[in-house]
């Protein structure tokens, strides 16, 4: 986040997929099923990857500093070692 490749929200993360910015969409895992249609339409819309994480908005928000149920990464290189490591085995990673 401080780096300045992580947006969150989903207006703040619909903008930036508008822009052509993002690179991963990821939700929590307590989203609401109506933003989680909406996030799942938004990354096949845009064409993007998504990871529905097992976190809880609250586990992401302790993890970023700001609770949120939608994360967008801008950053090329970082989302594809995000998915990556989604695709290891936990003894792996």
């Amino acid at each position: 986040m401080r780096a300045g490749r992580l947006t969150f929200g989903f207006d703040t993360v619909r903008a930036a997929a508008l822009e052509g910015s993002v690179c991963l969409l990821m939700t929590a895992s307590d989203l609401s099923p109506k933003t989680t249609k909406e996030a799942d339409f938004l990354a096949e819309k845009h064409r993007l990857p998504l990871l529905h994480l097992p976190m809880t908005m609250a586990e992401i928000g302790y993890a970023i500093g700001k609770k949120t149920g939608v994360i967008a990464i801008t950053d090329a290189g970082l989302s594809k070692r995000l998915m990556e490591l989604q695709q290891m085995p936990p003894d792996e990673a």
